[in-house]
């Protein structure tokens, strides 16, 4: 659609209304020069490393809490069972001595 209306204002404007059609897609950002181009696409692949390497930074330390919550969890389920032993003779020395 817009090769066809270049091509119909080349036609009637001639040169004049086709450098006048191009500056003012420059001037709205529509026509970029080529190292303007590269910059952009250069800052968009360095944040995407930067984000990669934050997404792995973010992983590492998920897995790091995941196992310790893991040896945690052991810890406190012994923890418990060892306590409940403990109320369990407790309660049984107490029957006797009564």
């Amino acid at each position: 659609m817009l090769d066809a209306a270049v091509a119909d204002l080349a036609a009637k404007a001639g040169p004049v209304g086709l450098l006048s059609l191009v500056i003012v897609l420059i001037l709205l950002g529509r026509l970029l020069p080529r190292s303007a181009h590269e910059d952009r696409v250069g800052d968009l692949k360095e944040r995407i490393t930067f984000l990669q390497d934050t997404l792995a930074t973010r992983d590492e330390e998920l897995r790091v809490r995941g196992e310790q919550v893991s040896k945690l969890l052991g810890q406190g389920d012994m923890s418990v069972q060892v306590l409940q032993s403990l109320a369990r003779e407790a309660g049984s020395d107490d029957a006797v001595v009564e």
